[in-house]
């Protein structure tokens, strides 16, 4: 693929991949399907993590600093818990876990910082997919419990408090976190697939 060809490619699936992130952001139940007050499942990290393993860690890293200013923006304009509202008008809490779903995600896939472009096996997907994912769900939780212990403590309530909060958190997002690290093992090869295929023609 000449280099003309790669960087239209590249712009191409950039703004396809912002324009999903804005659906999964204002659809219901599209981006996020709340299961508990302050817990939701998401789908949006399968945006992220596609652009990581098709494009490389760089444009990962790029999609998740992008999901990290919308989940920033909204949590300022039209907050759906107070939960939400606490931690994610942090802009560290916001954005940094965002960022790290990408770039891990593609640092998995492809070992380095390169740009991609080779085909990858559907493992390495698979792999990368389920890495991307608990990445951001472990630092939020290390976010909240660094920032925000006893705020976030009395809000989470079930017994949690600024000693516990953490593993309080856990043990509430482990089925959050084990569904969507399950999600995006078994999507992200798809969607790659799908991608990488394009990109030959």
């Amino acid at each position: 693929m000449n280099k003309r060809r790669s960087s239209a490619y590249q712009i191409s699936v950039i703004g396809l991949l912002v324009a999903l992130l804005l659906l999964q952001t204002f659809v219901p139940m599209f981006g996020y399907i709340r299961i508990l007050p302050g817990v939701a499942i998401t789908t949006m990290h399968l945006t992220v993590i596609t652009a990581a393993i098709i494009l490389g860690p760089k444009y990962g890293a790029l999609m998740g600093f992008i999901w990290g200013c919308i989940s920033l923006t909204v949590a300022w304009v039209m907050p759906n818990d107070p939960l939400s509202i606490l931690l994610f008008r942090n802009p560290i809490i916001a954005i940094v876990p965002r960022v790290l779903c990408g770039l891990f995600a593609g640092l998995i896939a492809y070992g380095s910082f390169k740009t991609a472009v080779k085909r990858l096996p559907g493992w390495r997907m698979a792999i990368a997919g389920v890495g991307g994912a608990l990445t951001n769900t472990i630092f939020v939780i290390a976010g909240a419990w660094l920032f925000y212990a006893s705020s976030a403590a009395k809000l989470v309530g079930h017994g949690a408090n600024t000693a516990n909060l953490g593993f309080v958190m856990i043990a509430l997002l482990g089925v959050n976190a084990l569904t969507e690290a399950i999600t995006a093992g078994v999507l992200t090869p798809l969607i790659g697939r799908a991608l990488q295929s394009v990109r030959r023609k």
